[in-house]
């Protein structure tokens, strides 16, 4: 296939791919259904009353024909005579003579309409009626109403056809009502998403029209800029309280500096090193979450961004006795920031060299890059905990850490746009992801 039809075909894809995610929009959308639904009710009940007035029409008509041959047949005495014109037949009962035989069916049912294939008289149909004339002696009466059934007819098809029009102008204007709630709707919903997603900068504008949708609108963009003033406070508080604890504490590290060699000295120092660390943390997950849009973001390869990162830690984790493993299969390249990456990564590493077993591979497969251990794994239940600030677990309280590697991780993923993933490691340990394919 020439590169020009091989563009053609993806360009009909596409847009058959867009057309049916547009279909499963409609499909899903409530307000649509319900606007289809409401004009589906109006429609069908005005095509009911059509109906019904055009079949009450005709009863009336032919009550008022078989009132007026009643009213000719009570006029006289017919006796023997008869009379026949294009505008009326009027016999004795027992004079059918002459006449097709559909009026004798009818005739012997006490009236109807007949209709002949040929015309009498210049018409093929007449309306029928078997009464007494003014003797008392029984005599039918027929009268020609092609006329009045082309009238019927005339103004059967004018109804119908303004029933069509005022059916596809209701159904067009419940759907351009449902359109126009689905879209305010859509906005609603994005909103919320870049919420959930972080953006505590996003809102929904919606202020014109004055209803029920709008006032959810307003009381949205209400809660979020209270949220984003919360967090934001809540940040810059930790980060305030970080940055206020550094200094004393670079002044207690340089006093214990001064004390004498010793045990003692070793541990405070020490102490005070991790606390350093601690609250540097600190500060780095608070800017990371303090970040809006996608300044600083460059073409990452994550086959690049792992082999280095393999290359600078593997001799680390060889000093601890243990393996550092690469893992690399059909390697994207992602949009990202390469240093916080670098420190997410980092993190899951000396989390797997403190908390995991002696293998750890550092792997990265498509959209995805992330560590695994071999180690003695942490329980799926608790897997929502574990990525929260400070939260450490029974297990790991006997060795280093402040419980903030995994909430930067978790910062950094984020930022991005990404996902980030736990899971059970096989055949056992602990495996931790940033999947890029969710962006």
């Amino acid at each position: 296939m020439s590169p020009c039809c091989a563009r053609g075909v993806g360009k009909a894809t596409s847009l058959v791919h867009r057309w049916v995610h547009q279909l499963r929009w409609l499909r899903r959308s409530s307000t649509l259904r319900l606007a289809a639904l409401l004009s589906g009710i109006f429609a069908l009940g005005f095509v009911v009353a059509i109906f019904v007035a055009l079949t009450l029409g005709e009863r009336a008509n032919e009550r008022r024909l078989d009132a007026t041959l009643s009213t000719i047949a009570l006029g006289g005495a017919i006796a023997d005579t008869r009379l026949d014109s294009a505008a009326l037949i009027l016999r004795p009962l027992d004079d059918l003579d002459g006449l097709p035989d559909p009026f004798v069916r009818v005739v012997s049912r006490g009236g109807g309409v007949v209709r002949l294939r040929d015309d009498l008289m210049r018409s093929d149909t007449w309306r029928v009626l078997v009464a007494q004339d003014g003797a008392g002696s029984p005599v039918f009466a027929a009268v020609p109403i092609e006329e009045n059934e082309d009238a019927q007819e005339l103004l059967a098809q004018i109804l119908w056809s303004t029933a069509g029009v005022v059916v596809v102008v209701t159904l067009a204007i419940g759907l351009w009502a449902g359109l126009i709630a689905q879209r305010r709707l859509l906005r609603i919903n994005a909103t919320l998403g870049q919420l959930s997603a972080g953006d505590l900068t996003a809102r929904t504008g919606l202020t014109r029209s004055k209803d029920d949708l709008d006032d959810i609108a307003k009381t949205l963009d209400q809660t979020a800029a209270e949220l984003e003033r919360l967090v934001a406070q809540t940040r810059h508080l930790s980060a305030s309280i970080a940055h206020d604890l550094r200094t004393p504490l670079a002044r207690l590290r340089a006093q214990l500096e001064m004390l004498p060699d010793g045990e003692e000295r070793g541990v405070a120092l020490e102490e005070a090193s991790r606390l350093s660390d601690i609250f540097d943390t600190i500060m780095r997950v608070a800017r990371i979450e303090a970040g809006q849009g996608r300044d600083g973001f460059e073409e990452v390869p994550l086959a690049e961004l792992a082999e280095d990162l393999a290359e600078t830690f593997g001799p680390v984790v060889e000093d601890e006795n243990k393996a550092l493993t690469l893992d690399v299969k059909a390697p994207a390249v992602v949009q990202g920031d390469r240093g916080m990456l670098v420190q997410a990564i980092a993190n899951l590493i000396q989390n797997a060299l403190v908390h995991g077993g002696d293998q750890i591979t550092l792997f990265a497969h498509g959209r995805t890059i992330g560590v695994a251990d071999n180690g003695a794994g942490v329980d799926p239940a608790a897997f929502a905990d574990i990525v929260k600030p400070m939260v450490r677990l029974d297990a790991a309280r006997s060795t280093h850490g402040s419980g903030l590697g995994l909430a930067l991780v978790r910062a950094v993923t984020d930022r991005h746009g990404a996902q980030l993933e736990l899971a059970v490691n096989d055949p056992q340990g602990l495996k931790v992801a940033i999947n890029f394919t969710h962006l």
